[in-house]
């Protein structure tokens, strides 16, 4: 059986802002890890890695309770972006990709602007807790089991001499993030640098991300992470159901390829049902969750966002029985500028150009006044499941800007037979926590 793909990259584009340290603690000193797939630019992209001063983050435990924050910041994100959207539509979000990329961000940024990341991205979780958080998630991916994961960060700046970026923010994000450092032009050549490494390392299921480098760009920071797994239990063409109806959220239906299986892991949910269907080795599940009949999908999601539910908790406590399952085989694409979303939940100063302070990522070499600020938080998803497992991607972009703000952004047995608008996720089973998480509302 051939392997099937999830993949997702994260791109964070830092443009600093001539108009105007963090207290993250590093680890002791150490060796770099560097990435898994190795990229060697176009020639015009100088890989400085070797030049970091590198820290080697410490074997640090992390608490169901910083997983719990973690996890409730990533439903309120996804909730928020849901109520946003059209009543109907299909949204697919990847909150780890979201944490990895302000994970790293964090390390330039203080005051208010640090505190309100640490409360709308990391559920309250400081900066050092998302630094052990995260890399302790990472250092899972690196080393599981019969899935084959690939882990890569990368921190991209301007070589033109008016700017230079803190040794510090570099060392940690090299330390805890195992991000490469490029210094490139920012021309043509190194937008299909960029582009290449984000192919490379999600494996050509991102081909890439940007098409051009506005002439206020300074930094780009990227992180990409590529999932190949297959199912635990293959289906058996008796399985297989085509020509199935599927209703929608507006009451229409559409005919789809029905999965049947019996498992055995199931939780509850705020009132829904949830089941998880295991990938080979038993650490990454795929997870459907369905509310009980009659009950608005979007209605729900409103809910669990509002009521802070804990969905890792609930995978953590998860409950065994016969648990009667259909997934449909499905394809789904979506993009959202999360600009909006973020700053209705809390996030205000990051994009406002007098408050913001991400002073600790870069500064001009001459002149004391400057400021940076975000623009744009672009994220972008794609999955397919069908009988042979899972094929998904994700691409998320934050933006900083130095000239004008941007436009408007654009226990008998259970059945869960998801015949109609479900939730559904890729679950890291050890702590619970999602790594994909969207809604179907129509085929």
């Amino acid at each position: 059986m051939k392997k099937r793909t999830i993949a997702l990259a994260l791109l964070t584009a830092m443009t600093l802002a001539a108009c105007g340290n963090n207290g993250t603690a590093a680890p002791e000193p150490g060796v770099n890890k560097q990435v898994d797939i190795p990229y060697k630019g176009s020639g015009n992209s100088q890989d400085l890695t070797k030049d970091i001063t590198t820290l080697k983050a410490p074997d640090t435990a992390i608490s169901s309770e910083q997983v719990s924050a973690l996890s409730v910041a990533g439903t309120k994100l996804f909730a928020d972006t849901v109520a946003a959207e059209d009543p109907h539509a299909n949204v697919l979000l990847s909150p780890i990709s979201v944490a990895l990329a302000f994970g790293m961000v964090e390390g330039g940024a203080n005051g208010n602007t640090l505190s309100q990341m640490e409360a709308v991205i990391g559920g309250g979780n400081s900066a050092d807790d998302m630094n052990s958080l995260l890399y302790n998630l990472s250092d899972r991916m690196k080393n599981a089991k019969d899935v084959n994961w690939n882990v890569a960060n990368s921190l991209w700046f301007k070589d033109d001499g008016s700017w230079e970026i803190d040794p510090d923010f570099v060392s940690k994000a090299a330390s805890w993030y195992d991000a490469q450092l490029w210094k490139a032009p920012f021309d043509d050549t190194t937008v299909s640098d960029i582009n290449e490494w984000v192919n490379s390392q999600t494996r050509g299921m991102i081909p890439g991300i940007i098409n051009n480098i506005p002439d206020q760009a300074r930094m780009y920071i990227i992180n990409a992470l590529a999932f190949e797994a297959e199912w635990l239990n293959e289906y058996i063409d008796t399985q297989i159901l085509e020509d199935q109806d599927f209703t929608n959220a507006d009451g229409s239906t559409t005919k789809v390829t029905m999965l049947c299986s019996n498992e055995s892991k199931y939780f509850e949910l705020n009132g829904a049902y949830g089941f998880l269907r295991d990938y080979k080795g038993r650490e990454y599940s795929f997870m459907g969750l369905l509310p009980e009949e009659g009950t608005d999908l979007n209605d729900y999601i409103k809910e669990l966002g509002d009521s802070g539910a804990d969905l890792s908790a609930a995978i953590r406590n998860i409950q065994y029985g016969d648990v009667v399952v259909q997934i449909p085989e499905f394809i789904n694409d979506y993009d959202v500028e999360m600009r909006t979303v973020l700053q209705a939940m809390g996030m205000t100063d990051a994009f406002d150009r007098e408050k913001a302070d991400l002073t600790g990522m870069m500064k001009p070499v001459s002149g004391d006044d400057y400021q940076v600020w975000i623009d744009q938080v672009l994220h972008k998803t794609h999955i397919e499941v069908d009988r042979k497992g899972t094929r998904a991607a994700a691409v998320t972009a934050v933006v900083a800007t130095t000239g004008c703000t941007s436009e408007e952004p654009y226990i008998p047995p259970i059945y869960v037979i998801l015949d109609r608008p479900f939730i559904y996720g890729i679950i890291d089973n050890a702590t619970g926590l999602p790594v994909f998480l969207g809604c179907m509302n129509r085929m």
